[in-house]
């Protein structure tokens, strides 16, 4: 999207009125909006993937000032994935599934560094999307034309690229999108840990889901050549 990135390199303040003007505004429908944001850059190596729902506000914000900055689309995705808290409780997770080890790697912390290599972060919808001006929460996404259709225009494609590596659904929404989506192309991913709970500090029942779903995963993952 070389014209929405060259109005990024020239602006002059970035600020959440700035970023949702009109110029970057992709698609609309109803109360939904969808902006864009420089997320576009595919690992198409990676050995795990990692799925949202879609970027917030303050991943778009970081987006943006990455690129104006000067920085390239891999290091978009390398500085605004997953920050803070929610970065600590899916590391602590995927150690405990022992990805590292699959990965033969120390833990799972140094795939947001050193071995970035191994990783693919990205959204069902990989550019921000606002209801009625807050951060959609993937509520009824499969009802809403204006997302499934972008979701079966573009992640489907990442995707395929990537259905032999270990792919991470951060929470319900975004497993069953990918059920829905393996299910209906028939994409035989090799390693879909369904059940990975969304690691946000604003899901209580987080750990009770890891813990309920643990096994299930080892298990797939230990199947998983």
């Amino acid at each position: 999207m070389p014209k929405y990135l060259n109005q990024i390199k020239i602006l002059k303040e970035i600020n959440k009125s700035t970023i949702t003007s009109n110029k970057f505004l992709v698609k609309k429908e109803g109360n939904i909006k969808v902006y864009y944001a420089p997320f576009d850059y595919v690992n198409s190596k990676a050995k795990i993937m990692i799925v949202g729902i879609t970027p917030g506000l303050q991943q778009m914000l970081q987006s943006f000032q990455v690129i104006n900055d000067g920085k390239s689309l891999k290091e978009v995705k390398d500085l605004s994935s997953f920050k803070g808290s929610m970065r600590t409780s899916l590391i602590k997770y995927l150690d405990e599934l022992e990805v590292n080890k699959k990965l033969k790697i120390k833990s799972c912390e140094s795939l947001f560094n050193k071995n970035s290599k191994y990783l693919h972060t990205t959204s069902l919808v990989k550019y921000p999307v606002f209801d009625q001006g807050k951060n959609y929460s993937g509520a009824n996404i499969l009802k809403k034309k204006i997302l499934i259709e972008f979701i079966e225009k573009n992640f489907l494609k990442e995707l395929k690229i990537l259905k032999k590596a270990i792919i991470i659904p951060l929470g319900n929404t975004v497993s069953s999108t990918i059920e829905y989506l393996n299910n209906k192309y028939d994409l035989k991913l090799a390693c879909f840990l369904k059940g990975f709970p969304h690691p946000s500090g604003a899901n209580a029942r987080k750990n009770i889901q890891f813990k309920e779903n643990k096994m299930t995963m080892i298990k797939l993952l230990k199947k998983n050549k």
